[in-house]
């Protein structure tokens, strides 16, 4: 196996389990909003951080299900994360937005840009890595594995900050 077709079998593990760890930490992370929104009003920092918590996560999954497509079909699956990644920099700029002005946000700015600013940059790496794989570049495979990676980290690390503030 050479080309895509074998990268994408070195590959299938790691997406198998990216896939699995993702649905389970997207659906606590619901659990975890359910509790949250009981307590306490969704102020536009916590509205921020569950949206960008749960797109990061459904990217993630979005990707690896992309990405484990039976006899991977390269440009289909270039396709679909090229329309991953437009979404994602759209959603994540809107999170960021209804961030950045509320003068009552618990994050500093410093904070927002490595919180939001990390799934605009992995987001455009998906979208980016759509094409490499359209035009057949191994890489591409690699490419979409880190941005898995950083968007399930960065997941996690807002569904942390979410419940971390909501008991404040």
């Amino acid at each position: 196996m050479t080309g895509i077709a074998g990268t994408l079998a070195i590959w299938h593990d790691f997406f198998v389990v990216a896939a699995g760890a993702t649905a389970v930490l997207l659906g606590l992370t619901f659990v975890g909003l359910t509790l949250h929104v009981e307590r306490a009003s969704l102020d536009s920092t916590r509205r921020g951080l569950a949206l960008a918590s749960g797109t990061s996560l459904v990217y993630a999954l979005l990707a690896s299900f992309a990405l484990l497509i039976p006899e991977g079909v390269p440009y289909a699956q270039g396709v679909v994360l090229v329309v991953i990644g437009w979404l994602g920099l759209f959603s994540s700029t809107y999170a960021l937005r209804q961030v950045w002005h509320d003068p009552e946000r618990h994050v500093g700015r410093y904070g927002l840009v490595f919180q939001f600013g990390v799934p605009v940059m992995a987001t455009a790496g998906l979208f980016l890595s759509g094409f490499g794989l359209g035009i057949g570049w191994p890489p591409a495979v690699w490419a979409v594995g880190a941005v898995v990676f950083i968007l399930l980290v960065d997941g996690i690390q807002s569904a942390w900050d979410l419940l971390r503030i909501g008991f404040v």
